[in-house]
């Protein structure tokens, strides 16, 4: 059973990952609806890309790493999840699960790990839109190798010590540019960085993913932003990563 454990909950699952097939929706919690919304981030180094099934039905395809969905509209309640590599159906699933979602809620699962051992973790994400000329923005770790990080935007410290397979609160930030930078927890030197231009009245999510000590460009550490909540008020200006080793 795919459990939530609250805002920041997390709970392994397997490989997952993410794009779409059915009828999805973006950030923003319409009104007066009852129904259930899930996404999918594919945070798995390596890995190829999946489909994604939903009680038997396929509902995001050929999901490539990086990749966040647009959410999913679901019926609450319990859920039969499966995951399988790109075009070799459901009954090659790597992975399936259960999940019981509730009703007018937003959820993540990030598909973590490596390749290797691969797991998943369920968030609860934000739906309300932050009151005026501000947005609100949270850091999720899923780099497998990289230790603890801070996250800064422009130098100043956003999140402390945040843990793999773990999401911070959201933070309130006026809107503006910025500069989002993942750093070994109490060091001063980025290992990721991201710039991006923010409009009042959204909710962020940046996922820190890929890895800290690699070769392979394609696989090294990387944020990766996506809007939560509100108007697709984000503009993505430039990233650079670059590996360190650490110890």
């Amino acid at each position: 059973m795919l459990r939530l454990v609250g805002a920041s909950g997390l709970t392994a699952l397997g490989r997952v990952s993410s794009a779409q097939d059915t009828t999805t929706t973006n950030g923003g919690n319409g009104g007066g609806r009852e129904a259930a919304r899930a996404r999918i981030v594919h945070a798995v180094p390596g890995a190829p890309n999946v489909d994604v099934f939903v009680d038997g039905n396929r509902a995001l395809q050929n999901v490539a790493y990086k990749d966040v969905s647009d959410y999913l509209e679901l019926e609450p309640g319990q859920h039969t999840l499966q995951v399988a590599p790109a075009g070799e159906g459901q009954e090659n699933a790597i992975i399936e699960q259960q999940a019981t979602l509730e009703p007018n809620r937003d959820y993540t699962i990030a598909a973590g790990g490596t390749q290797d051992s691969p797991e998943a973790f369920l968030f609860m994400d934000v739906s309300e839109i932050p009151s005026g000329n501000r947005v609100s923005i949270r850091g999720v770790h899923l780099s497998p190798d990289a230790p603890a990080v801070d996250i800064a935007t422009n130098g100043d410290l956003l999140v402390e010590g945040l843990e793999y397979g773990t999401a911070s609160e959201y933070v309130d930030l006026p809107a503006g540019s910025y500069t989002i930078e993942v750093r070994p927890a109490g060091e001063d030197q980025a290992v990721a960085t991201t710039d991006v231009t923010l409009k009042g009245g959204v909710v962020i999510s940046a996922f820190a993913v890929g890895l800290l000590e690699t070769d392979n460009q394609a696989q090294s550490l990387d944020l990766v932003t996506a809007v939560d909540s509100g108007d697709e008020g984000m503009t993505t200006e430039t990233a650079t990563s670059e590996t360190m080793t650490t110890g």
